[in-house]
Formats: structure tokens, sequence, C-alpha cells
């Protein structure tokens, strides 16, 4: 205003609207800061977490007016020790970013995989209008259960393989640690869970088919039951033997780990024998390899099989085997769109 400035809290946007109120009128340039502070400091002092200024400002006692005596006339005598607060909270900031950028080390926790600098893309990109863009992502995918007796080797002659450091997992007795690690075109999960060791399993998500679980919370069940949850859409698999307990629809693979001095290893099977079952290209979102209603880019789909899993060779008998135009409405089980 040509007087100051005009103090407004408590506005709301998201699902449930909310106009700021009128705090403050005129203020000089000189106390804006400190009213400022003043109000933010009584907040994170008075609210529970996650509720918003304009929940809060609505069960405060006394509403808006009491908050007024509060914050601008000092009626509790409190102002001095707000600003105090605040005074300490902006000279300890610390921006995490800024300290990532500059620190080697901890830059090496986002790294996609803990075992090599190498990334493998977890979603194919195409090209529409001249722009490269992800492929789309269906909204649904058929529920898979991925058993053990898909891969050929029998456990028997899996081997013990060395794909990881403790270190890499910084691990602590404060909470659960993780990490992602690649083996030849597969990508894997460990975990370690504090007083139960670590644990295995493959990093995508049958449900979505995104590559996220060494992202997911770790918890139990009532019957001790040790799961990873699946931080898109809450599928919670057993980190023992890969059984969605949420989804009986849904089964992953699981592996057992050992650690030996600081050196962390699997019992796997070979990649050519692992990478056929769960390996990132027969799982990853990819480009549509034929067109859905005449439209290209955005409009094509996947060969997969009834299953949903995608089957490059399926493409060769489509290319060969031209389909009439109810092929797979008439139950052509070739194909599954």
């Amino acid at each position: 205003t040509d007087k100051g400035w005009n103090v407004f809290i408590g506005g709301n946007g998201g699902a449930n609207p909310k106009h700021a109120i009128l705090f403050a009128k005129d203020v000089p340039p000189s106390k804006v800061v400190k009213i400022l502070d003043r109000y933010l400091m009584f907040y994170i002092r008075t609210a529970d977490k996650l509720m918003r200024t304009a929940r809060w400002i609505e069960n405060f006692e006394g509403g808006v007016e009491r908050l007024k005596g509060i914050i601008l006339n000092d009626d509790l005598g409190i102002c001095a020790d707000l600003e105090r607060e605040m005074e300490a909270l902006v000279g300890t900031y610390a921006c995490e970013w800024t300290a990532v950028v500059n620190d080697l080390e901890k830059q090496k926790m986002f790294r996609q995989f803990v075992n090599t600098e190498e990334t493998t893309p977890q979603i194919e990109q195409i090209t529409e209008r001249g722009q490269p863009r992800p492929a789309d992502w269906p909204k649904a995918f058929p529920a898979v259960r991925i058993e053990e007796d898909e891969i050929k080797l029998p456990r028997s002659q899996w081997k013990w393989r060395q794909l990881a450091k403790v270190s890499d997992l910084m691990p602590t007795q404060e909470g659960v640690t993780s990490a992602a690690i690649k083996y030849g075109d597969t990508q894997l999960a460990i975990f370690h869970v504090p007083n139960k060791g670590y644990f295995a399993t493959q990093q995508m998500c049958p449900h979505k088919r995104a590559f996220v679980l060494d992202h997911g919370i770790v918890g139990d069940d009532l019957k001790g039951n040790i799961y990873v949850s699946c931080p898109l859409h809450k599928r919670n698999f057993s980190l023992t033997n890969g059984e969605c307990l949420s989804d009986p629809d849904y089964k992953i693979l699981a592996f057992d780990v050992k650690a030996e001095g600081d050196d962390l290893s699997l019992l796997l099977p070979d990649p050519t024998e692992l990478d056929p079952v769960i390996g990132t290209s027969k799982w990853m979102i990819r480009q549509a390899t034929a067109e859905m209603y005449g439209r290209g880019g955005a409009g094509q789909i996947d060969i997969v099989g009834p299953d949903g899993r995608y089957k490059p060779e399926l493409e060769l008998v489509h290319e060969q085997e031209p389909q009439t135009a109810c092929a797979g409405a008439c139950g052509d089980s070739k194909l599954e769109w």
C-alpha cells in the first residue's frame, strides 16, 4: 500500500481452497518480516504435524482476533522468544542439495545402481511431433505372479555372487536402508532391516511394471512377516518368499543374501537364466510395436502375451500373419491388447 504492506495469512489451495485472511494493514517495511517470523514460529509451536495453516487458524481458540493479540500485541509476552527461535532456525539452515553437489561421497547416494556407474532406462523414450517423451503408461496390466520355477536352472545350481558392499547400504540400527543393483539386464533391490539382516528381491513391482521397490517402505504384519510396500500403490511383498500379502494375484522373486566382511553376496542363477524372467527389457514400458486405430506415436501398444508380459517373438508372428479386425476380440491368444 502507499503506507506499507498488508499481511495476509491462512490461504489454502488444493481440494478445499480458502481465501487468505487480512491479518495486518499498512505495516512498515521494518516490521513485516518480524510479524511473519512470529507467525510462522507460533504455528510451528502449536499446530499438529502436517496441518495446513488454514485448518490451524480455523481450530485456534479465539480465532484470528486472538492470534492478532498474540502476534501483533504480544499478549503472551513471547514475541521476543519467537523472533529468537526464527533467527536460530535461519542461522542454522543449510541446503542439503548444495551439500550433495559439493560432496562426491554424497553423490553416490543418488546413483541408479550401487554396483555400477551404468544407467538403465526405466521407460522407453519415443518421439512425438519431433519431441522426445516417455512412452504412454497403460492404466492397467494383467495381474502377474512371477514364480521361481520360471527360471530354468534349479536353485540347487545357483551360485553366490558378490554384487554390493555393506557400505553401499549404509546400514544403521535406526531404520531400514536399501539400494538397487544391476545384474545383467536384471535390476535387484537389497534391504537391510535392523536386527533382521539382509534381504533381496527383484526391483520391479509387477502391478504397474515400475522399477521402484528399493524405495519402498519396509514393515511387518501381525504374523511377523517382513514385507516391502511398493511406494506407488502399496502392494506389500514378502521379503522372504515374494508373496504379495495384500493381493494374492501378485508375486515377485526373493533371493538369499549373505554378508562376509564388507561384501554382500546374493544366491543367483546366471544372468542368462534370470534375464528372460525379470530382465528390464522384458518388463519396461516400451514403444508400441503395432498401431491401434490407425494412429502412430501415442496410439501404439506392445505385443504381449495373455499375462501381459512382453513377447518379442509375437512381433514376428504378427507381421507374418496379418490379423483381421476382430482377431484380438475373437479370442486370439497371441495378442492381448
